[in-house]
């Protein structure tokens, strides 16, 4: 089930609720002061057990693009 985020203009607060997409339209009362609470956008979460970022490698030397370029040169000149 999403978490869904709503603020309070009574008590200006934000506050989560756990809902069925079923129930996304029911309104949903804050829970400091019982006031209906006003859904906000807010963006998603993906966690997923298998995937996994790659671990890169610090470069050992800076890479110097001039430098390289002017080695293509060279050897296309020849």
């Amino acid at each position: 089930m999403p978490i869904y985020e709503y603020y309070c203009s009574t008590c200006k607060q934000e506050f989560e609720a756990l809902k069925s997409l079923s129930q996304v339209d029911a309104p949903t009362d804050c829970k400091i002061c019982g006031q209906q609470g006003e859904r906000l956008l807010s963006t998603f979460s993906f966690k997923s057990n298998t995937f996994t970022a790659p671990k890169l490698k610090p470069a050992t030397k800076p890479r110097r693009a001039h430098q390289e370029i002017d080695d293509i040169d060279a050897i296309n000149s020849d």
